[in-house]
């Protein structure tokens, strides 16, 4: 992940990926093309092509902790680079199947505010190495973000020459929610 520029703070933790991830790639692309009976014909054309897929796709695959997000990239031909804010994330689960049990891998899926459907994610990673300790580590540095400590790596505020700083910010911030509530009012007025 280091061709982009550090736009969301400095790495704060890198995820490693198990060996096994390609495995599963290669088996879920084939149980893919076998549970449509039209597909069973082109598992053998999967399996060739999956000798060049499945290695491209677990190099590409990345995830990092910053300061302020969590950044995941994947994919081969579709590729995806998602930036989800910390603050954003409301849930972290681990989940697993019989294919990954029997290949000692688990996944991670991120939950965050604002998804478009119950069933739908930000964000899943499969077979990230010491995943329990990966979530973990996103989890306690969310809560310093939300909690309003600084996290580690984000830069530190220095207050103004009258050191009302962050008396000033927080008389702004009361006043813009009062402005969205009014307007939220005046909708609902009118529906």
């Amino acid at each position: 992940m280091s061709e982009q520029p550090n736009v969301t703070g400095e790495t704060l933790r890198e995820a490693q990926f198990e060996r096994g991830v390609g495995s599963y790639v290669r088996w879920m692309g084939s149980a893919f093309l076998a549970v449509s009976v039209v597909g069973i014909v082109f598992i053998p054309i999967w399996l060739l092509i999956s000798l060049w897929y499945v290695p491209a796709y677990v190099q590409r695959l990345a995830a990092r902790l910053t300061a302020h997000a969590l950044e995941v990239k994947k994919g081969v031909l579709f590729r995806s680079e998602a930036t989800i804010p910390l603050n954003r994330i409301t849930d972290l689960r681990l989940y697993d199947g019989p294919l990954m049990r029997a290949l000692k891998l688990r996944g991670l899926k991120v939950e965050t505010a604002g998804q478009s459907s119950e069933n739908s994610s930000e964000g899943k990673l499969v077979g990230v190495t010491d995943v329990v300790e990966f979530r973990n580590a996103v989890l306690l540095q969310r809560q310093k973000s939300v909690d309003g400590e600084q996290p580690a790596g984000a830069p530190r505020k220095v207050a103004g020459a009258t050191g009302a700083t962050g008396a000033a910010d927080a008389t702004e911030l009361l006043a813009e929610i009062r402005d969205i509530l009014a307007r939220m009012e005046t909708q609902r007025a009118r529906s």
